[in-house]
């Protein structure tokens, strides 16, 4: 029997996926293990293999386009077998609530049958919602009673988030007059958007300013959605959530550069600059480990494992590499483990547990020639160390009891800390702790 292929569900807070390529053409022999396609999540590529053998009958979405999770995207079956039969058995399978057979479709079991409306009470069971509808629905407590009668533009007519929050006239109305439907409030049952609604807020909007340069030309215009919005939502929850406070300070790399040269002449493994902030940090997280912690379910959470996240940028936007227990490994395996997650996250090969459950982060971009910059924590973590480049800068030192002015190669770091938790005076000495491991790097080993 032909078996719906889903978009995979393979991230607690992933909502939908991007197929990024299909491994198998329509009509290609699949065998079980291979893979069939592989999706953009959250933050990497992932690969998604087929639980069955067979051949691809159909597929219904194309390279680079989104789909909500669960959503059926493909169908598998016997050569010759009807695709668009299995589509609607799967469809009336999920309407009607019988067992699904694979795990997704498990998850899948918001998909149930509509309520008889003649039925005196409807539950959120009786309806056919969307895990994202559904998800809606409890968390402003809406009227499952009051969805009955909406009409779903999801898989077999189920009802979707969008839905619930805008009539589907409203919403084509939105398109057509360039509303925003964040701005308008709803008149509708539980706040829906009405056609109404969007009239009234098209009629109120100002008229468009005229283009700054009416000759200007685009280059590229791309949905602000996928990984570059997940990005840019959860950078700007933590920027307006986190009250952002930050301390800085310049280190003299002199000592920095011969311990590093020492260390490649007798080591297998390259050391770079990298390895050294992150095993620096780990030792200044154990000695002040108010930094080393998050507000989890309004408590304040202190971690004995220092596992130091490194701010990568590859191919599909920024992500952050997770080295656990950085405090029970020596450098050079910090360095290997270091250089592969790095690798692997340009590519964006990563596993999810790879770049997540970080209790403090690194962003480095002295190998751009930055001079200094402030970098937003991530979330939820309490503090991120930004890094800048080296410059040779005049300094003033003491010398025979005289001051001489010096040109020494510094570099200057920068700690963000979330003020709920971190107090100035700890951050303080968090950086000053930093600034003597990094220009005494000898104690970084002790």
């Amino acid at each position: 029997m032909a078996e719906v292929i889903c978009m995979p569900k393979l991230g607690f807070n992933m909502d939908e996926g991007q197929l990024v390529r299909w491994c198998k053409a329509v009509g290609e022999e699949v065998k079980k293990g291979e893979v069939l396609f592989e999706i953009n999540t959250d933050k990497t590529t992932m690969p998604v293999e087929a639980t069955g053998d067979g051949v691809l009958l159909k597929t219904m979405l194309g390279e680079n386009e989104y789909a909500d999770v669960f959503t059926p995207i493909a169908v598998v079956g016997a050569a010759g077998e009807d695709a668009d039969a299995a589509l609607a058995a799967y469809g009336e399978g999920a309407e009607g609530g019988s067992a699904p057979a694979t795990p997704a479709e498990e998850e899948n079991a918001a998909l149930v049958a509509t309520a008889a409306e003649a039925a005196p009470a409807v539950d959120v069971k009786d309806l056919k919602l969307t895990p994202k509808a559904k998800k809606l629905v409890k968390d402003e407590g809406i009227d499952p009673a009051s969805l009955k009668d909406i009409k779903g533009t999801g898989f077999r007519g189920g009802i979707t988030a969008k839905d619930i929050k805008a009539s589907p006239l409203a919403r084509k109305l939105a398109e057509k007059s360039g509303v925003d439907l964040a701005t308008v409030a709803g008149t509708g049952i539980n706040g829906k958007i009405m056609k109404a609604d969007v009239e009234k807020a098209a009629s109120a909007a100002p008229a468009a300013a005229p283009a700054e340069n009416p000759d200007k030309k685009i280059l590229s215009s791309v949905p602000y959605k996928g990984v570059r919005k997940i990005i840019g939502d959860k950078l700007a929850e933590s920027k307006f959530t986190a009250p952002h406070l930050y301390f800085t300070d310049a280190v003299d790399t002199t000592n920095m550069t011969a311990f590093r040269k020492q260390m490649n002449e007798v080591s297998d493994r390259k050391i770079t600059v990298s390895d050294i902030l992150v095993y620096a940090a780990s030792k200044a997280l154990q000695k002040f480990p108010g930094i080393n912690s998050s507000l989890v379910d309004g408590n304040i959470v202190t971690y004995k494992s220092t596992n130091i996240g490194v701010a990568v940028a590859g191919d599909n936007g920024l992500i952050v590499p997770v080295i656990k227990n950085v405090q029970e490994k020596t450098l050079t395996a910090i360095s290997e483990e270091n250089r592969d997650l790095v690798d692997r996250a340009k590519e964006g090969h990563l596993k999810p547990e790879e770049y997540s459950g970080g209790t403090f982060s690194i962003s480095n971009l002295g190998m751009f020639g930055i001079g200094n910059f402030t970098a937003i924590i991530n979330p939820p973590e309490a503090a991120i160390l930004s890094i800048s480049s080296v410059r040779k800068t005049p300094v003033v030192i003491e010398e025979d009891g005289e001051d001489k002015i010096v040109i020494r190669p510094m570099m200057n770091i920068q700690l963000s800390v979330d003020h709920r938790l971190i107090d100035g005076l700890l951050a303080s000495q968090f950086v000053e702790y930093m600034k003597e491991l990094l220009e005494n790097p000898l104690k970084i080993l002790l």
